[in-house]
């Protein structure tokens, strides 16, 4: 691997979002990757795809909710004695708001998938980049986490504890000028998640929002909304008055 090449791993990284950010990273410059997924024939469909493109992948196949994982030690036997240029977080999942309401463990799932497990992940990430004293961390988090509304809060309440836990993360390692870490806040995205929902003029293709989360990766933004007319359009629903947001079926 030459000193030109981006060095990064990807946690989740069949998420589609995830793949098109890879896929306008190498537009840009070759990349070794280390992809991190659940899905062990999935995660090499993903590997093909960018090796393709020109990158150097490695797939490690865990459930990314095995808190007994040594994160630290298992970016340290891939790191290539190369530092780290970005550790990407992209995984999560959408469930049925009623069936996992009604359930505990379906619940307690849900809330591991999608914030406890990202939390930790991103815990070991950013200690990894302060002790380098350089690189980007950014998560995939979700508008969802703007406001608790009834279609969807236990995927929205795990995305606002991700938003927290991430933006108490920024003010820590605040002193460390070139430790970056990017909350990436897509709204509604064409992907295998929301296959079920019905496609309305608030939708974006998952291409063009995983080109406008590399971008903001590769700025440095701490917090982007992809596209970036989602921040106007979820500021106003945190303003609406809960009478007037109780009225409605958001």
């Amino acid at each position: 691997m030459s000193d030109t090449t981006y060095h990064a791993a990807v946690f989740g990284a069949t998420s589609t979002i995830g793949l098109e950010m890879l896929r306008a990273m190498l537009r840009q410059q070759p990349a070794r990757l280390l992809l991190i997924g659940r899905n062990p024939a999935k995660l090499e469909a993903v590997a093909d795809d960018l090796r393709c493109r020109g990158a150097e992948c490695i797939t490690v196949t865990d459930p990314l909710t095995d808190f007994a994982t040594d994160w630290n030690r298992l970016l340290a036997e891939h790191s290539n004695g190369q530092p780290w240029n970005l550790f990407l977080i992209a995984h999560g999942s959408m469930p049925d708001q009623a069936e996992t309401f009604a359930n505990g463990n379906s619940l307690a799932q849900a809330l591991a998938v999608n914030f406890v497990s990202p939390a930790v992940i991103a815990a070991a990430c950013a200690t990894i980049l302060d002790t380098q004293g350089h690189g980007t961390l950014a998560v995939v988090s979700s508008v969802a986490g703007d406001r608790g509304r009834g279609s969807n809060f236990i995927y929205g309440s795990a995305k606002a504890g991700l938003d927290t836990f991430l933006a108490g993360m920024r003010h820590r390692f605040a002193k460390s000028s070139q430790v970056r870490i990017v909350t990436l806040k897509p709204g509604m995205t064409d992907t295998p998640m929301t296959a079920h929902l019905s496609k309305g003029p608030l939708f974006s293709s998952a291409e063009k929002v995983g080109t406008l989360a590399w971008q903001a990766t590769q700025a440095g933004s701490s917090v982007a909304y992809l596209p970036g007319w989602w921040k106007l359009v979820m500021t106003i629903i945190r303003l609406l008055p809960a009478k007037i947001l109780h009225r409605t079926h958001l």
